[in-house]
C-alpha cells in the first residue's frame, strides 16, 4: 500500500534505526530498555512506539545531517555524483524556488503598500497645508526598502543561525576552563576521582555541542544566503521582462543590459556571500569580551597590555 511504501522510504533514509523500526511487534525486553525515551502508554501500542522512534530518528537525522548519507553512499558507489543524484536529497518546502520568491514577494508587496499609503497621505497634507510650508520645502515619502523586505522574508533563519553561533562561541571557552581545573585536579592527590571523570565528560560534551552548532550555523547561513540570492535574481529577471527596449538600454546608470547582468551575476552573489559573515558584527565583540574576562581572572590587569 502507499502508506507501507512511505514507511519503507523513511526507514531507508534513516539506516541507524532501520533495524528497530522494521520490527512489527517489539519484544517486552526491547520496550523496557527504551522506557526513558517513550512513556509506558506508548510502549503498549506498537504503532505509537514506531511513530515515537521515527520522530526520534528524524531529530537525529536533522541534528547530525544523516539525511545526506544516501547521497554520499551513491557517490562512493559510482565514483562520482551526477545532477540527477541530487534528487535523493530531501528539499525543504521553504527552499523551493516558487516558495522562496512567493515569500519575498509578499514582503516586498507590503513595502510597496507602505510607500503607496505614505505617498497618498503626503499628497493630502501638501494640499491641506500648502500655505504653511515654504515653497522650497520638500516632504520625503516612504521609500520601499529591499533590505527590510529580505529581512522580513528570511530573517528568522538568519537569527536562528546567530543562536547556533552564540552556543558555539560560548563553548569555545569551556575547553580552557576545564583544562585549568584538570591541571588542579592532577596536582591534588586527594581529589576525588569522580571530579576528574566529570571534567572529562564536560569537555567532551562541550566539543560535541560546539561542532554541531558550528555546522548548523554555516548550514543556516548558506541556506539563507541562497534564498536571498534566488529572490533577488528572480526579482531582477521579472522586472527586466516588463521593461521596454528603450528602458532596458537606459536601465540604472545607463549601463543597459550590462547593468542587469551585473545585478544578477555579481551583486546577488555578494549578498549571498555576506550572509555567512554578517554575524561577525556581534560575535567578534562577544569573543573578545569573554576572552578579556577570563584573562582578567588569570593574570589581572596585565591582560590589557596584550
Amino acid at each position: 500500500s502507499p502508506s507501507n511504501n512511505n514507511n519503507d522510504t523513511i526507514t531507508e533514509r534513516i539506516p541507524l534505526l532501520s533495524a528497530i523500526t522494521n520490527e512489527k511487534n517489539p519484544s517486552p525486553s526491547q520496550l523496557s530498555t527504551k522506557s526513558s525515551v517513550v512513556s509506558v502508554a506508548v510502549q503498549t501500542d506498537p504503532t505509537k512506539f514506531t511513530k515515537a522512534l521515527r520522530y526520534l530518528a528524524a531529530i537525529w537525522s536533522d541534528t547530525t545531517f544523516d539525511w545526506i548519507s544516501p547521497l554520499l553512499e551513491t557517490g562512493n558507489a559510482n565514483g562520482q555524483l551526477n545532477v540527477e543524484d541530487l534528487d535523493e536529497l530531501p528539499l525543504p518546502d521553504d527552499c523551493e524556488t516558487s516558495q522562496v520568491y512567493a515569500q519575498f514577494w509578499r514582503c516586498w508587496t507590503d513595502e510597496l503598500d507602505k510607500a503607496r499609503v505614505d505617498t497618498n497621505k503626503s499628497n493630502d497634507d501638501n494640499s491641506a497645508a500648502s500655505f504653511l510650508v515654504q515653497p522650497t520645502t520638500t516632504i520625503h515619502n516612504y521609500q520601499p526598502s529591499l533590505i527590510k523586505a529580505l529581512a522580513r522574508a528570511f530573517g528568522a533563519d538568519f537569527l536562528r543561525a546567530g543562536l547556533f553561533k552564540l552556543i558555539h562561541d560560548a563553548n569555545i571557552f569551556v575547553g580552557p576552563q576545564v583544562l585549568n581545573h584538570l591541571i588542579q585536579f592532577l596536582r591534588n592527590a586527594d581529589a576525588p576521582i569522580h571530579r576528574g571523570v566529570m571534567l572529562t565528560v564536560l569537555v567532551t560534551v562541550s566539543q560535541i555541542v560546539m561542532s554541531i552548532s558550528l555546522r548548523h550555523y554555516f548550514y543556516k547561513c548558506y541556506t539563507c544566503g541562497l534564498q536571498v540570492r534566488t529572490a533577488v535574481v528572480l526579482a531582477v529577471y521579472k522586472k527586466s521582462l516588463h521593461l521596454s527596449l528603450k528602458e532596458r538600454h537606459t536601465f540604472g546608470n545607463g549601463g543597459g543590459p550590462g547593468e542587469i547582468v551585473s545585478l544578477v551575476g555579481i551583486d546577488a552573489q555578494r549578498m549571498q556571500d555576506l550572509m555567512t559573515y554578517l554575524h561577525a558584527v556581534w560575535y567578534s565583540f562577544f569573543q573578545i569580551g569573554l576572552a578579556m574576562y577570563f584573562l582578567w581572572g588569570q593574570v589581572g590587569a596585565s591582560c590589557l597590555a596584550g
